[in-house]
């Protein structure tokens, strides 16, 4: 009698098959799927200089809390004009000339006559700055319903001169492959504006919560307009964006 039942071992050749075929189907898409239930978490401090020393009494957190707060507000110095002498004006007839002169007072001496003198107003120039400046900011924005983002970014130039893009306290959707991108536009349009506008990648995006740092390269020239964007690499996704201004 004639069986049309496949053998054991093609059976079982097929199986063996499946399941190899399966396993990396399963893992790309738990690569692809994962992130989107699983959170990343990262709480990096702000960069303190090298030459920075920290009080006994103070904690690295208070003096990174300290130099965000000096860095994001202006102080304007202002400085009191020093009392001067009062003058006592005498006028002189001289051989049907006249001249002026002013005499100044003091306690222990006797008057003395000073000839006046223009000189122009002297001006107090500000202090230089030191420690870190924020030089533009900008808040997070969802860019549809499902990839969404919240939480500041700051541009800050240090004391060495270098600079740095500050996320803090974001709260970004998750998702594969997330990078870190700066483009010079403003109003940014999509995956096709941002190619056409170029961009420079600063690395992969550390953790989709909390506060993280990403190093500016030193020849990158800072534009009129900037926008940072959270960009899912492998799917050419906007995933948000901050215009910093």
């Amino acid at each position: 009698m004639n069986s049309d039942r496949t053998p054991f071992y093609k059976r079982r050749s097929i199986q063996v098959a499946a399941v190899i075929v399966a396993i990396p189907v399963l893992a790309f898409a738990w690569w692809l799927g994962s992130p989107l239930f699983i959170d990343q978490v990262v709480d990096e401090p702000f960069p303190i200089a090298a030459m920075a020393v920290v009080p006994d009494d103070m904690t690295a957190e208070e003096v990174e809390e300290i130099m965000l707060d000096a860095a994001a507000t202006d102080t304007p110095v202002e400085e009191e004009m020093p009392e001067m002498p009062e003058m006592a004006t005498t006028t002189t007839f001289v051989a049907g000339t006249t001249s002026v002169a002013t005499t100044a007072a003091t306690e222990d001496e006797a008057p003395a006559t000073t000839a006046v003198a223009a000189t122009e107003p002297s001006t107090t120039l500000p202090p230089e700055p030191t420690g870190p400046v924020a030089l533009a900011s900008g808040a997070l924005m969802d860019a549809d319903s499902f990839h969404r983002g919240s939480g500041q970014v700051v541009l800050y130039q240090l004391e060495d001169g270098s600079r740095i893009i500050r996320l803090e306290d974001i709260e970004v959707t998750n998702g594969p492959q997330l990078h870190v991108l700066l483009t010079p536009v403003h109003g940014l349009a999509g995956r096709d504006h941002l190619q056409e506008a170029g961009y420079v990648d600063l690395g992969p995006l550390k953790g989709n919560i909390g506060s993280q740092n990403y190093e500016v390269p030193a020849d990158y020239v800072i534009p009129d307009q900037l926008t940072l964007v959270i960009y899912c690499v492998p799917f050419h996704v906007v995933f948000t964006t901050a215009e910093l201004a």
